[in-house]
């Protein structure tokens, strides 16, 4: 299933911002990531809802681009932050035996991969559906 659904960046970032930061699942896989190195100082609810808002400007140092994005499909098909996609998946609500599997399977997958790997196992009309029904039903 494909979805043509999009929203813009700023309402997906508002969507996301109130999500709830902290989930066992990115936990984890931020934990295997960063390798004893300790976790981000920020969490992946501070860090993808920045990301998307800022989206809708030129940006700013190495993330300078020529036009803004108001696309939130296009951003998350472009993102390349593991724990970013696991968080959205698991915060907007995946089933969490179904994102478990996908972040297990991750793992054998080369790091320089493993985004077009999630993003083929939580595909943009998977979390798309996930928010439209975040905006329908409102905080949860």
């Amino acid at each position: 299933m494909t979805s043509d659904l999009d929203f813009d960046v700023a309402v997906f970032a508002r969507i996301l911002s109130g999500l709830e930061a902290h989930l066992p699942i990115t936990q984890e896989l931020e934990e295997r990531i960063f390798k004893g190195r300790g976790s981000p100082w920020w969490s992946q609810q501070e860090h993808m809802t920045s990301w998307f808002r800022s989206q809708a400007t030129t940006g700013s140092g190495s993330f300078t681009r020529a036009t803004p994005n108001r696309s939130a499909k296009t951003t998350y098909n472009r993102l390349q932050s593991p724990e970013g996609l696991v968080w959205i998946a698991e915060a907007l609500g995946v089933n969490p035996i179904l994102l478990q599997m996908v972040v297990n399977d991750s793992a054998a997958v080369p790091s320089r991969s493993r985004c077009a790997f999630l993003r083929k196992e939580l595909p943009w009309s998977m979390i798309a559906e996930l928010a439209q029904r975040r905006l329908r039903e409102g905080p949860q």
